[in-house]
């Protein structure tokens, strides 16, 4: 059955390419309303939600009735999980059960169907497909944890490396599978990037990269590309919707609005302008186990109404700004994006190359600001400094920025790595 599945929506899925799926096209029309109206009928915490909150759930009818449902955090659905966020009848065992991260500090438990796991899976693979992947490439994906494996011969073969391994380990594992294909975590294929040799090259030779689960600057790609020759993507998805956008060989990024809704807002809840950032929110279209309805996922981005000359009919996202929780909050209460952050060092590790090894840039008061720094091998003040400079460009002179000299930088509970953090909003 479940490759009954699988190879169904494979289908469907790339033929979806084609198809009209702007965010008014009866397509995601239909798909949002059958979405919202099932919810709201089969699944308590919802149902409770829009009874309360006076709505006719069953007269939901699409984009211009959203604004009315209520907006729904990550704390809303973990206090509800499993019963009242599940769908009524839904037998546990014959699911398949994730959890997100926890990279912001809170592990979030999720529940999927098998056909909506298959769909999801099938996502994975049109992205993939979009910039040339062909089935009997192998694969090597660095993840905290391995993938469910399904053999099919000399088709779709995946080998993992575990993100929590050492470094050396890592290019070790990547020289004995030899991958077409390379897909995991920015921060640690740019370190395997940095640390390998002239002789480890020889044995990584992948065909094309792709990058997800964090943020990474067009620096860092471009970086990762000269080193493996070969082109580079980036993927955003989340563990509660799955795939969200992704760019295709024209680097844009595509949202796929056949698999989830997204709502680009400001702080008062409304849309933003095209090229404005807006906080995302997230609405589930093929999830009826557990829907995720106006979900805010903690993220920036910018979207555009531009056409992708590659021929896909998926609207474009302009640019991901990173976590809405990393941005620095200024004295006078201006945002700055942990992206324009890393940005700035990524500028000047292109400069000067052995200036850095590690760091990280922590917000502890909306005035103070900790960088905490391994040097590199050809460190200097003077080089750093032009660096300083830039950042009290960008946050101010109202912001102290203090520098901390460490051997090595420990990111305790976390899987993922943060380079930019904020503790203002926790």
């Amino acid at each position: 059955m479940f490759w009954g599945y699988l190879v169904y929506y494979t289908t469907l899925l790339h033929l979806g390419l084609k198809r009209n799926y702007s965010y008014r096209s009866r397509n995601v029309q239909k798909k949002l309303v059958n979405s919202v109206r099932d919810a709201g009928k089969n699944v308590p915490f919802y149902r409770d939600l829009y009874k309360k909150a006076g709505i006719d759930i069953q007269k939901f009818s699409g984009t211009k009735d959203l604004k009315k449902l209520p907006l729904v955090t990550k704390d809303d659905i973990k206090s509800a999980f499993p019963d009242r966020i599940t769908r009524e009848g839904t037998n546990p065992n014959s699911c398949i059960h994730s959890a997100t991260t926890g990279s912001t500090g809170k592990s979030l438990p999720i529940v999927y169907s098998r056909s909506t796991y298959a769909l999801y899976l099938a996502a994975n693979l049109r992205i993939y497909t979009m910039i040339g992947y062909k089935p009997w490439y192998k694969t090597s994906y660095i993840k905290y944890s391995p993938l469910e494996k399904y053999n099919l011969g000399p088709f779709f073969r995946f080998d993992h490396v575990p993100s929590v391994t050492s470094i050396e380990k890592q290019i070790g594992l990547l020289r004995q599978n030899k991958p077409d294909f390379l897909d995991g975590y920015p921060s640690i294929i740019l370190e395997i990037a940095q640390k390998a040799t002239p002789e480890d090259l020889k044995y990584i030779r992948p065909r094309m990269i792709m990058l997800n689960s964090e943020m990474s600057t067009c620096d860092q790609k471009d970086f990762i590309a000269r080193v493996f020759n070969c082109p580079v993507y980036d993927e955003y998805s989340t563990e509660e919707t799955w795939m969200v956008a992704s760019q295709c060989k024209h680097k844009n990024y595509h949202l796929f609005t056949d698999n989830v809704f997204v709502e680009f807002l400001d702080k008062q809840g409304n849309d933003v302008g095209p090229g404005e950032p807006g906080e995302l929110y997230l609405t589930t279209l093929r999830s009826p186990v557990m829907p995720f309805i106006r979900y805010k996922i903690g993220d920036i981005g910018r979207y555009n109404y531009d056409n992708c000359s590659c021929g896909c009919q998926f609207p474009i996202m302009e640019s991901f700004d990173g976590r809405a929780d990393d941005s620095f909050i200024l004295p006078d209460g201006k945002l700055v994006s942990p992206l324009k952050i890393l940005n700035t060092f990524n500028m000047y590790i292109q400069k000067h190359l052995h200036l850095l090894e590690e760091f990280k840039v922590i917000q502890k008061k909306h005035d103070h600001v900790v960088i905490k720094l391994v040097k590199g091998s050809e460190f200097s003040q003077e080089a750093f400094g032009e660096v300083l400079d830039s950042l009290y460009g960008l946050l101010g002179d109202s912001v102290h920025i203090n520098v901390e000299y460490l051997n090595y930088i420990h990111n305790p509970g976390s899987i993922k790595r943060k380079a930019i953090e904020s503790h203002l909003h926790n």
